[in-house]
């Protein structure tokens, strides 16, 4: 028993002395993040780390250059690790979660969430001493690029502003363009007229500013104007209107009652090569009236609506709306406003350039005779029509298409087209020339020098148009000389 009882206290003791023995891991003392600065990889890929203490955006700005990809947001410190979201800024954009650590004396690791492993290093960017700032005047965008090679304007997160620090002079080339219903004017450096080319290169041996000047263009009419006015389909009207510079707002309002309706407000820019408007956030709502008119009650069925608008010679339009309930489009037809002259009128077809000009009551609208040589072959007109006061003829000159306005430049009242420019035609040409044909100015452009694809002048009473295009891949290109434009002009009245 003796014997028992001494194994049984032997054996406590030996676990008593192992628990005193073991000793409880400390914790890993929580040490401030410092390591900031540019640090690189051996793939070329580039991470930077700096502190932030923007109101509102305080933590540490990380931006990572990654593949060819740039993502960026401000994340915080976690225990001795920045830990984020580097898509944070877009709560559309699936998430890009990043654990960053220290290792080494001054390198950095970079753990993507479910991605792969990144150990960089930390590298010396020179200071810079050259500091070029990038501006804009006016309504317009910016971009830039190393060397000589051009820039291009991004679609989507188009630039008015830009900072450049080098370390020693380098070449850069600089692009401006204007927005719609705008015109570039120059670019300016510290103030003074530098150039007024639209593209320059230039050597950066020294700290400046260049802004590149805008103004409006007088000439300039919002394209939808050739569309605005009121339009019925069944039950429903809408209302087209000019919004801008370049885009429409179009009002749909469909009656279910006397005292009730849906309206759809919808925003959007005209491609004018294909007519269409392809338009979001647009909003949807539900109306209730009372007996004197007024809106008892309105309540939103959405305010991202999203759709097609295409609009037709005829003078109609088709509306596809992605979240309509039957998947119908609808096809709107002009009609006239009761009591607004000012709404142009659709097109109406006629059988010849007469008919087209009594319509319009232009009086006579004198053509090319079919069969005249231009540009190497015939001229020949396949249709005509006609609006309040302007005539239109389509038709061909060699292999191209060929149409030719008139329309009178002094109206006695409000016509749906500019006066100084009937074409309709808002195509941005890379040329634009002013020649002299039988004692008239007329104003030629197109995207090959000295290749007229439009041409407008005007004389006493009256505004003329011609418009060019060639066919297949030389749409964008083909134009008429010099001699050739001025015979067609010669014959047209």
């Amino acid at each position: 028993m003796k014997k028992l009882i001494c194994m049984i206290l032997t054996v406590c003791l030996l676990f008593a002395l192992a628990a005193c023995g073991e000793t409880k891991p400390a914790e890993p003392e929580i040490k401030e993040w410092s390591r900031q600065g540019t640090f690189e990889d051996e793939s070329g890929n580039h991470l930077l780390v700096s502190l932030s203490e923007t109101e509102g955006y305080e933590g540490w700005a990380v931006t990572l250059m990654l593949d060819g990809e740039t993502l960026g947001w401000i994340i915080q410190q976690e225990g001795n690790t920045l830990h984020g979201n580097l898509n944070g800024w877009d709560e559309n954009a699936e998430p890009f979660n990043v654990t960053i650590s220290e290792e080494g004396e001054d390198g950095l690791k970079l753990e993507v969430e479910g991605g792969e492993t990144y150990h960089f290093t930390k590298i010396d960017v020179p200071e810079a001493t050259i500091k070029v700032t990038v501006n804009i005047e006016g309504f317009g965008q910016i971009a830039y690029a190393e060397g000589e090679e051009a820039p291009e304007i991004d679609p989507e997160f188009p630039a008015q502003s830009a900072y450049i620090g080098l370390a020693e002079p380098a070449v850069h080339t600089f692009l401006a363009e204007p927005e719609a219903g705008n015109l570039f004017v120059k670019w300016t450096k510290n103030g003074e007229d530098f150039s007024i080319e639209p593209q320059i290169t230039v050597l950066l041996d020294e700290s400046a500013e260049y802004v590149a000047v805008f103004e409006e263009d007088p000439n300039w009419q919002n394209p939808v104007m050739n569309f605005a006015g009121e339009y019925q389909c069944d039950r429903a009207h809408a209302t087209v209107e000019c919004f801008g510079f370049d885009e429409a707002f179009i009002t749909v309002e469909w009656g279910s009652s006397a005292q009730e309706l849906t309206r759809w407000i919808i925003v959007g820019k005209l491609d004018t090569d294909t007519l269409t408007i392809n338009y979001s956030g647009a909003s949807k709502a539900n109306l209730v009236y009372d007996e004197k008119g007024e809106v008892k009650s309105e309540e939103s069925v959405y305010d991202d609506g999203t759709g097609t608008i295409v609009f037709h010679d005829d003078g109609s339009f088709t509306w596809h709306e992605d979240q309509a309930e039957n998947g119908t489009d609808l096809v709107f037809a002009w009609s006239s406003a009761a009591g607004d002259s000012s709404m142009a009128n659709p097109w109406t077809e006629a059988d010849s350039a007469e008919a087209a000009a009594e319509g319009a009551g232009l009086g006579y609208f004198k053509l090319p005779e079919a069969g005249m040589e231009v540009g190497g072959g015939p001229v020949g007109w396949d249709n005509f029509r006609y609006t309040d006061l302007l005539a239109e003829a389509n038709g061909y000159v060699a292999a191209a298409e060929l149409t030719v306005r008139k329309g009178v430049n002094r109206p006695d009242h409000d016509v749906g087209y500019d006066t100084d420019d009937v074409s309709g035609d808002y195509t941005a040409y890379a040329h634009e020339w002013t020649t002299e044909v039988n004692g008239w100015q007329v104003r030629c452009f197109g995207n090959e020098e000295g290749r007229a694809m439009k041409a407008i002048w005007a004389s006493d009473n009256f505004s003329y148009c011609i418009l060019i295009r060639g066919q297949g891949d030389l749409r964008d290109v083909y134009g008429l000389g010099a001699d050739e434009i001025a015979a067609l002009i010669g014959a047209i009245e």
